[in-house]
């Protein structure tokens, strides 16, 4: 699908702009997860902190417009090995109602019911999970498996050698590159000199885009 996995912000606190709230992020080398939880148990009070988590999405590049029309133009990221590295992976997107979400609900019920419930090991595979339905199985009446979700559970914290690739409109790439050269230079913060990409570029313009990145890189290091 793609090499890379992408989380697109938006507009909201703390900056309520899209492109600043991205910024700040990349200042602070730092992903928080917002106050929602995500998966299977993320509405049992004793457990639902443990279901806070950073989301990503896997699908391929030139299809992120799908993306960019719930979020914004503005997104970082990362190889999947990084986000796998870090306790991350993908979405269980499972059926309304099947045998695997009558199970999980039956071990769900089970952890909740131990001794020390919190401390139980399932809790580090329910965030991974989501239930999906149908028009008929509210609340479960979305199907979002074509955003080929990833989650890492708690803060997400990367340096700028971490980052595979920003996303923002093709006219803010120089101002991009031009900030991120500025504070290296005058020890501000720090640089990220990946390849800057546009959300709504088609293939042909993101591989293009990624090889010369690929070519410069190497003519830089070659001296």
């Amino acid at each position: 699908m793609s090499d890379f996995v992408v989380h697109f912000t938006k507009p909201g606190p703390p900056f309520h702009d899209a492109y600043q709230n991205m910024m700040n992020i990349l200042g602070t080398r730092t992903l928080i997860p917002g106050a929602q939880g995500f998966g299977l148990a993320r509405k049992e009070p004793q457990v639902a902190d443990r279901h806070r988590a950073v989301c990503f999405s896997e699908i391929p590049l030139d299809q992120l417009g799908r993306l960019v029309q719930r979020r914004s133009l503005y997104g970082i990221g990362f190889s999947k090995s990084f986000i796998l590295s870090q306790g991350g992976g993908p979405v269980w997107y499972v059926q309304y109602a099947s045998p695997a979400h009558l199970s999980l609900k039956h071990q769900v019920d089970q952890a909740l019911a131990a001794t020390d419930s919190r401390a139980h090991p399932l809790w580090a595979m329910t965030p991974f999970v989501d239930i999906q339905g149908d028009k008929h199985n509210a609340p479960y009446n979305y199907r979002f498996d074509w955003e080929r979700e990833w989650r890492v559970p708690g803060l997400l914290r990367f340096t700028e050698y971490d980052v595979a690739a920003l996303f923002l409109p093709e006219e803010l790439h120089p101002t991009a590159r031009g900030f991120f050269e500025w504070a290296v230079r005058e020890k501000a913060g720090p640089g990220y000199f990946c390849p800057c990409l546009d959300p709504l570029w088609t293939a042909p313009q993101i591989a293009a885009a990624l090889a010369k990145h690929a070519e410069d890189s190497v003519r830089l290091r070659a001296g």
